[in-house]
């Protein structure tokens, strides 16, 4: 059960419990019963902290795809969820420093796979889990990636500073899904909420269509560049480099994915602190009220 529910749901419990106690008075048998309930509530509930993360997500559907109580379509559930894991991928490979381009095959695709695991009661809906493993740092990045996908889906539909903010350090891979995934539910005009953790948005269908035309208007464009100038240094960790223009001008940004660790061990070795030229592609990012960001992929480096 998702932290947030599980805690909502002790919480009813426990008051519950409480009225209970309230009601017996001091019944020698029933009061004793219900103070260990409430102390075992208690406990539960002491060990769920509100700002807690998890591995899992729910997704709430309302609108044109729910038929009343009855179900929801199909169709609509398989075709919101491929762009929701696709912006999984993107943003779990972006928070594991792993090297995420715009086109192609991502990496970390297996790690970051969710899977089907429940079926909330009392709304229409999937619950998506990565499943277990033995890797705490991989869940960590997991639940961090799940955390920030929340809160930008929750800041498309508020304001252009709110998502601007909230985007910063995204790929462009991951506003693409995002757009696909806002796109779905505009045009079926549902309404969606989604909880991870202790998050949680709940977006109206008007929302959604406004979080989506919030999102389709940040226009994304790259272009290939060659700059001269020289070579400060590459963290093979976070994949990151640092450079200065012959005008110097600071240039940092990520390595390209497609790079291989023993060559960038030899751009350093052979390049460091000295004249050379890099081949960039920059990728500009402008948003609707006419902020631009600005972000480099270095792809390779020559005397």
């Amino acid at each position: 059960m998702i932290s947030r529910r599980n805690r909502e749901y002790i919480m009813v419990q426990l008051l519950q419990t409480q009225k209970m106690l309230g009601i017996v008075g001091e019944h020698p048998i029933m009061y004793s019963s219900l103070q260990q309930k409430e102390k075992q509530w208690l406990e539960q509930l002491e060990k769920i902290p509100v700002d807690t993360k998890d591995n899992r997500v729910v997704l709430l559907f309302n609108g044109n795809p729910v038929k009343g109580s009855v179900g929801i379509d199909a169709s609509f559930i398989g075709k919101v969820t491929v762009p929701f894991q696709n912006m999984v991928t993107a943003e779990f490979a972006h928070k594991s420093h792993t090297k995420v381009g715009t086109r192609g095959q991502m990496n970390k695709q297996g790690e970051s796979k969710l899977f089907l695991t429940a079926l909330p009661k009392g709304s229409f809906g999937i619950e998506l889990s990565k499943l277990e493993s033995s890797d705490l740092f991989e869940d960590n990045q997991m639940s961090d990636a799940l955390s920030h996908i929340t809160k930008l889906i929750a800041s498309s539909s508020k304001s252009d500073e709110d998502f601007a903010v909230e985007l910063d350090g995204a790929t462009s891979r991951t506003i693409q899904s995002l757009k696909d995934f806002l796109k779905v539910i505009s045009d079926d005009e549902a309404g969606v909420t989604i909880e991870s953790g202790g998050i949680r948005c709940a977006l109206n269908p008007q929302e959604v269509k406004s979080a989506y035309e919030r999102v389709s208007g940040t226009i994304t464009t790259e272009t290939v560049k060659t700059v001269h100038g020289i070579l400060k240094g590459i963290l093979l960790k976070s994949w990151k480099f640092d450079f200065v223009d012959e005008n110097d001008n600071p240039i940092t940004g990520k390595m390209d994915e497609t790079l291989k660790e023993e060559q960038v061990i030899d751009f350093n070795t052979t390049y460091f602190n000295k004249s050379c030229k890099v081949v960039l592609t920059e990728a500009k990012i402008l948003f609707k009220n006419g902020r631009e960001r600005i972000s480099y992929v270095l792809s390779n480096i020559e005397a």
